[in-house]
């Protein structure tokens, strides 16, 4: 599949780190990058595999999880255009030769990769550009630390009615239409996310549902009472 440089240039441009770049470094960098195709529910790289260098999505969604001794998977997170994944070990001195987390592709996806060597050389040579990515994993962690005391503290139907609220748009595009949320991935992956499995998070919608909050589609949901979910998700 190929990708044009300006698709390229456009997931740059709005990401933490690319996008503080010069055009010059911009350039020097897709320059070292290579263009991936991957279908849906190919493993890019496992847990404990030698570390090679990261990923720019272009397009598709990657979910990024561990698995538990008992077979169950937490997920991480979920990529999305324009969001890069496996950074982490370029800076990491005593476990930064493998990967920490298994990252598989949840639709037909294209990347753009950064091999490690060239990558590192590049930073050498642009020392603002480490200072962007550690701003970047900086804002991760505390998400991440964000995740652990929701699954902590709240039960399913507040982490859920919190997860849509978050995704609801600022300015509703249509005030008279209600604001609905696709989903991008799979229930099993939501339901991963959310820190449940796929049953209890079924029985969370339903009652969200059935408090009138919210309404089911096939791949989306409308949000009937946003304010509702506030109160729900911040009580």
């Amino acid at each position: 599949m190929d990708v044009s440089r300006a698709r390229i240039e456009d997931a740059m441009t709005d990401h933490a780190f690319f996008g503080g770049l010069t055009p010059e470094e911009r350039d020097a960098l897709i320059d070292l990058g290579r263009v991936q195709t991957a279908p849906s529910g190919t493993i890019l790289f496992q847990h404990g595999d030698a570390y090679r260098g990261f990923y720019l999505a272009i397009d598709g969604a990657v979910h990024i999880y561990r698995l538990s001794s008992e077979g169950r998977m937490l997920v991480l997170h979920v990529i999305r255009p324009g969001e890069s994944f496996a950074e982490v070990p370029l800076f990491e001195q005593d476990d930064g030769d493998t990967y920490p987390a298994t990252a598989e592709t949840l639709s037909d996806s294209t990347f753009l990769f950064f091999p490690k060597e060239a990558f590192l050389a590049f930073i050498d040579r642009n020392p603002r550009t480490a200072l962007n990515m550690l701003g970047q994993m900086a804002g991760r962690l505390r998400a991440a630390v964000r995740q652990l005391d929701a699954v902590s503290l709240q039960d399913v139907q507040e982490r859920l009615a919190r997860r849509l609220v978050k995704q609801v748009p600022t300015v509703p595009d249509d005030p008279d239409t209600l604001p609905t949320i696709e989903l991008d991935v799979p229930k099993s992956v939501l339901a991963a996310e959310l820190g449940t499995v796929p049953e209890t998070l079924s029985r969370a919608l339903r009652a969200l549902e059935e408090q009138d909050l919210i309404q089911r589609g096939h791949a989306n949901i409308a949000l009937t009472n946003v304010q509702g979910l506030r109160r729900l998700a911040w009580e």
